[in-house]
């Protein structure tokens, strides 16, 4: 009998908690629902070429509809990426996906490409001078120290070019120790890479 009176205790509790969890005013008018085929936003862009081993693109975002504050969010983010008057700024090249969200979590979003304009730059006459004066020398990359790639050979160097591409944006490479780069030399080694590093 004890039991049995401690279960319908606890079942009214049980039940009580489930009634109190869904009583509420009655009258009260539920919360409007969002329609946001309606409501939502809806974007345009348009992409500007970025110059051969820069990254100076730029994509325009025009939006329309959507309430409240909006948000504007690109993936992935470049890292120097600036975004003022509804365009995004040095912007590298590469595929986008910019999306815009409104107060009411309405998103849309869009894919969007920022190519590069070609300067047809030379391996032979303009990058491999470079990598020879800076790069292929003795204890480095000339062959000699068998824990680095070998930059005397155009294969070797093609196979890591996006790595080369990299490092010498990043100011990594040449390292500690080694003059820098010239600004004109990064950007013919990087427009050389984003050329397809061609045996030219």
């Amino acid at each position: 009998m004890k039991n049995n009176y401690l279960l319908n205790t606890l079942s009214a509790l049980a039940l009580g908690s489930f009634l109190i969890g869904c009583s509420g005013d009655d009258d009260a008018d539920p919360p409007p629902m969002v329609d946001c085929n309606v409501t939502g936003p809806t974007i345009t862009l348009a992409a500007t070429n970025s110059a051969c081993g820069q990254d100076n693109g730029e994509i325009a975002v025009t939006i329309t509809g959507g309430t409240g504050n909006l948000t504007v969010t690109i993936d992935p983010q470049p890292a120097n990426v600036d975004f003022s008057n509804n365009t995004f700024t040095n912007v590298e090249p590469g595929n986008y996906v910019v999306e815009v969200t409104d107060q009411d979590n309405c998103a849309t979003s869009s894919n969007v490409t920022v190519e590069f304009t070609p300067s047809n730059i030379s391996y032979s006459a303009e990058v491999d001078p470079i990598i020879q004066a800076n790069c292929a020398i003795p204890n480095c990359h000339d062959g000699s120290n068998a824990a680095l790639p070998n930059w005397m050979d155009l294969v070797t160097v093609q196979a890591n070019a996006a790595n080369i591409k990299t490092r010498t944006k990043d100011g990594t490479m040449p390292p500690a120790g080694r003059p820098d780069l010239q600004e004109a030399e990064i950007q013919a080694i990087a427009c050389w890479v984003d050329e397809g590093a061609q045996d030219n």
